[in-house]
């Protein structure tokens, strides 16, 4: 049975219920900034790949928790 440090598995939740519920005011700013963008259709495309990464930047940052909690004890 691997035993994992909870205390950081606990700090890491935290830390990605905290950026989901950041969620919604990254897609607002990056929908006021897509129309402050809207003359150049690039910068568009790119700002709207920010929310995209920001859900992967979090489950990132679940996964590499557990992966180095258990790394080794399994």
């Amino acid at each position: 049975m691997a035993k994992a440090d909870m205390g950081g598995l606990f700090v890491t939740f935290l830390l990605m219920v905290i950026g989901l519920a950041l969620t919604p005011t990254v897609a607002t700013s990056v929908a006021a900034a897509s129309v402050a963008l809207a003359t150049y259709p690039a910068a568009v495309a790119l700002c709207d790949l920010v929310p995209l990464f920001w859900i992967i930047i979090i489950v990132a940052i679940g996964v590499a928790a557990v992966y180095v909690q258990l790394k080794g004890k399994l």
